[in-house]
């Protein structure tokens, strides 16, 4: 389930495809993450109304070709460079991807037969501006069926990084990163773990229900509802049978899609009711709304974000939640604040922007779009952000830095840097939490971290810091 599914969207703007394509479709979204800067969630959004209008079993087909595609892109890719008769280079975009979508099909969907997918992706390509490359499709699909163990990976003695780098489809850069710093069979794991399925995880809202309240309104949705037992509040809910956005339970505003290592920063924060709370890169507010829920509506909640739209939409979702304490304010925290414009807040949440390498199951798309020099430079802006919220803590107030990364420059070094320019600051001591719910997931350094592969949660990091003077 993606974000892009809960409102309505603009007119379709995919080239030349057929109405109802489950296939079509799915490469025209891939044509757009190439041809022009955007995230797979926006062009999601976008096409939102299409992915409506999609049968059931369509609309589960295009979301497997889509995310396995960009998943295993790399993997592709040397399957092909190993059956074509000319370098990947060489092969224009869109064939490609018409390229990557038959052998996505054929290595990875067992319900579709081979010869089917073959049929089926030659016929794309006759349909979608490579018709004089239908027979060099045919022949790179049915040589890779033919010859299954001649897959183009690196040999594993002599190149281990571009080993894995090749059969778990990750950068190369990345691969190197999280060998030098987990070791190789981590390292392994990790990437295993970035390639599943990312579960569809709920967050209840407490003020509308309880826990099984709403597991009882969702069983006819979902072939299984199941609840969380790291996360109180959360659930999964699996197969489900419908998009999030038609169950009664959501319009309702009885729960929101959220990641149990997302619900776990609120209640890192513990914010209580009657207190003043800022939200300080809201988004859509997926912690804003779960900050409001675990004050009972009791408070005021300010949620900044620099872009008037995820505002727009964020209201949007506290409405639905039926949020009355949550005020909406377009801010930018590249510049500095003036403290006259805000009150003192109680408690703080920097959700930062970040490379967002901890949720990668989720946005296979940055995979390729992310580079090692992102990292530096989010890192510089985090810190700059901390900067600029520092003055709006009240004296023994909290302020909790997080983001969906794992890499320890935009984590550990970035909390390092703000205590050493505010020695006013500390890391709250364990022993000091006082919600027990997020213990297991703290270090013996005070920082909080979650992993694909050890959790089952998305990868998150964050610090819990008190102002002591």
């Amino acid at each position: 389930m993606t974000k892009s599914q809960h409102r309505p969207a603009p007119q379709s703007d995919l080239p030349n495809r057929p109405t109802a394509d489950a296939r079509a479709a799915a490469l025209g979204v891939l044509e757009r993450l190439d041809s022009r800067p955007a995230t797979l969630d926006s062009i999601l959004e976008n096409e939102a109304a299409m992915i409506d209008a999609l049968p059931r079993r369509d609309r589960a087909l295009f979301n497997q070709l889509v995310y396995g595609v960009l998943r295993w892109r790399l993997r592709l890719d040397a399957v092909i460079s190993a059956h074509a008769s000319r370098p990947l280079k060489k092969i224009a975009p869109n064939l490609r991807n018409i390229l990557r979508l038959g052998l996505f099909q054929i290595r990875f969907l067992d319900r579709i037969p081979a010869s089917a997918a073959v049929n089926t992706t030659v016929a794309l390509a006759k349909t979608h501006r490579a018709s004089k490359a239908a027979g060099f499709v045919n022949a790179v699909l049915r040589s890779a069926l033919r010859e299954p163990g001649r897959d183009g990976l690196p040999d594993a003695d002599a190149d281990p990084v571009g080993h894995l780098s090749v059969s778990q489809s990750m950068p190369r850069w990345l691969v190197a990163r999280w060998i030098d710093r987990l070791g190789p069979d981590e390292a392994a794991l990790l990437c295993e773990s970035v390639n599943t399925i990312p579960p569809t995880i709920l967050r209840c809202n407490g003020l509308k229900n309880n826990l099984a309240e709403l597991m009882a309104a969702l069983e006819p949705d979902a072939e299984r509802v199941e609840p969380i037992k790291a996360v109180p509040g959360a659930l999964q809910l699996i197969r489900p049978r419908r998009a999030i956005h038609r169950m009664q339970a959501f319009a309702d505003g009885r729960f929101s899609v959220q990641d149990g290592a997302a619900q776990l920063i609120s209640l890192l924060l513990d914010p209580k009711p009657g207190e003043t709370v800022l939200d300080a890169c809201a988004g859509l507010g997926g912690k804003t709304t779960h900050l409001a829920q675990l004050m009972e509506n009791q408070g005021h909640v300010v949620a900044l974000d620099h872009v008037p739209a995820k505002l727009v939409r964020l209201e949007k979702e506290a409405g639905r939640m039926r949020l009355a304490i949550i005020e909406t304010r377009r801010t930018d925290l590249n510049r500095p604040i003036d403290p006259s414009d805000f009150p003192r807040f109680d408690r703080i949440l920097l959700d930062a922007p970040c490379s967002g390498l901890g949720v990668l199951r989720r946005n296979p798309d940055a995979k390729w779009s992310s580079f090692k020099k992102d990292i530096a430079g989010f890192a510089r802006r985090q810190v700059r952000f901390l900067e600029h919220l520092a003055p709006l803590v009240k004296k023994q107030g909290t302020l909790v830095f997080a983001d969906c990364s794992m890499e320890p420059e935009e984590n550990e070094s970035v909390v390092k840097q703000f205590l050493k320019k505010h020695p006013n600051f500390a890391i709250s001591a364990n022993k000091a939490i006082t919600e027990k719910t997020v213990l297991p997931f703290m270090g013996a350094d005070g920082f909080f971290r979650t992993a694909p592969h050890t959790h089952h949660m998305d990868g998150f990091f964050a610090a819990r810091l008190t102002r002591m003077c």
